[in-house]
């Protein structure tokens, strides 16, 4: 039906649009910057780029419809994923050729790129926060180093493990799930921590921890389902709104996350740090103005 299909792309749109700004991956690239002004040049650049790059998608899509209309009534990797491979041989000739070359070359720089910084942002997560902070606050710069190469060798294991198990399913689809559950987790915590001065660090890990999870549950339901491992098809038929609302959860799961983050730090304000003008007016102020650097030094202090 019609509002669904709205309901659906609404949700997308939220989950793309939240979810780029935070998936982790993305925020590591960010440390490069030696200051906010290069942060903001960079962020200038990597959306020019972003929008030129998203022009390409629908181009394929509308191409691979009309050339190889048989490949959009499979599914997985003999369905509409496979028009990447097979539309270079449909164009045919140079052309072709130079296509091929641009999907081969683009496939592979994305997956690394995308792979890398996820795997190190992971690892970085439990080696320095986990590890450093929680099991071990003594340990050494060596033991920390040791346990980011040893955590690296299991995320990587752990990730090829299960990407071998999702092979029925289509990428795209996998994409947009990927972008829903970073929007329930990460972003509201980015966007209410930037101008919201009453969080709490039980809210925003209340927010972060819920949001992300309901996204995660939604998705791993459907997953479950689409692989054939439960049989929901007869519930899904009965139930067509809550297959749209698992399947694309973005739609809600925000919301939540930033109403469980006002709540509870609503509920404990008491822990709100004192000196939260000062970290806003430091953030916000313009960098010229050099207050950034005497915050440092006066905490450092």
């Amino acid at each position: 039906a019609r509002p669904y299909s709205l309901l659906y792309t609404y949700s997308l749109i939220i989950a793309l649009v939240c979810g780029t700004a935070g998936l982790p991956h993305i925020l590591v690239r960010f440390y490069t910057n030696p200051d906010g002004v290069a942060a903001k040049r960079t962020t200038m650049w990597v959306m020019i780029l972003i929008g030129i790059f998203y022009v390409f998608p629908p181009v394929l899509g509308v191409m691979g419809r009309n050339l190889m209309p048989e490949l959009y009534a499979a599914t997985g990797a003999k369905g509409s994923d496979k028009i990447v491979l097979e539309l270079p041989r449909a164009v045919g000739g140079v052309w072709g050729s130079i296509l091929s070359g641009i999907t081969c070359a683009g496939a592979f720089a994305a997956f690394m790129s995308t792979f890398s910084g996820l795997l190190v942002s992971m690892t970085g997560a439990l080696a320095h926060d986990v590890y450093g902070r929680i099991l071990r606050p003594n340990s050494t710069p060596e033991q920390r180093m040791r346990m980011f190469k040893i955590a690296a060798i299991l995320i990587g294991a752990i990730s090829i493990a299960l990407g071998a198990q999702v092979e029925q399913l289509q990428i795209n689809f996998m994409v947009g799930q990927a972008f829903a559950i970073a929007a329930a987790s990460y972003f509201p915590l980015l966007f209410m921590s930037v101008w919201w001065r009453g969080m709490t660090m039980p809210g925003a890990a209340t927010a972060m921890i819920g949001g992300g999870l309901a996204a995660q549950a939604c998705t791993t339901i459907i997953n479950v389902s689409d692989l054939g491992l439960v049989n929901l098809k007869a519930f899904w038929a009965a139930n067509p709104l809550l297959r749209i609302l698992c399947e694309q959860p973005a739609i809600w799961t925000v919301p939540l996350a930033i109403i469980l983050m006002i709540v509870v730090s609503k509920l404990t304000a008491a822990k709100v740090p004192g000196d939260i003008r000062m970290k806003m007016l430091v953030l916000h102020a313009p960098e010229k103005l050099g207050l950034k650097q005497e915050y440092i030094q006066e905490h450092q202090a």
